[in-house]
């Protein structure tokens, strides 16, 4: 069977971060097509996920030695689930603690980024990409998630 064509990258790796403040506010980008988005770093083949986060928040947001939650989110495409993306997809969901000095730097980075609180997040959920952040910072604020890896479709 030949392989169908997908366009360079041919294998799409990314880190979503979830950065939650000491006041459980998450903080969104505001994307120019796609509502709110959380943070995203693209990572390089054979680079580690977490590794790529922590050098993307140092460069990006100046926060150093992050805190990373004990709970976090996989993604994984086959090649033969490629249908539904045009490439296939690594990527994991990383909760980050932060403080509300730091959320409120990186906030005024750029007037595109907010904090939500979980009741805002929760009733404007299907604004936030990727889908299933809101459920992920929700369960871990609220404690319902267990703590490792949860596997997300």
């Amino acid at each position: 069977m030949p392989f169908a064509y997908i366009p360079w990258p041919r294998f799409d790796r990314r880190a979503y971060l979830l950065l939650l403040d000491d006041q459980d506010r998450l903080m969104l980008c505001r994307a120019c097509c796609r509502g709110w988005t959380v943070p995203q770093v693209r990572i390089n083949a054979g680079a580690n996920f977490q590794g790529a986060a922590t050098r993307f928040l140092a460069n990006r947001f100046c926060i150093h030695d992050p805190s990373y939650g004990s709970l976090y989110g996989l993604h994984e495409s086959s090649y033969g689930n490629t249908w539904e993306y045009d490439r296939q997809t690594s990527s994991r969901v990383f909760i980050v603690r932060i403080t509300a000095k730091q959320s409120a730097a990186i906030q005024r980075i750029s007037n595109s980024h907010a904090r939500w609180g979980i009741e805002d997040l929760k009733s404007r959920r299907r604004e936030i990409n990727p889908e299933g952040a809101v459920l992920i910072a929700t369960g871990y604020v609220e404690g319902w998630l267990p703590d490792g890896p949860v596997t997300l479709y």
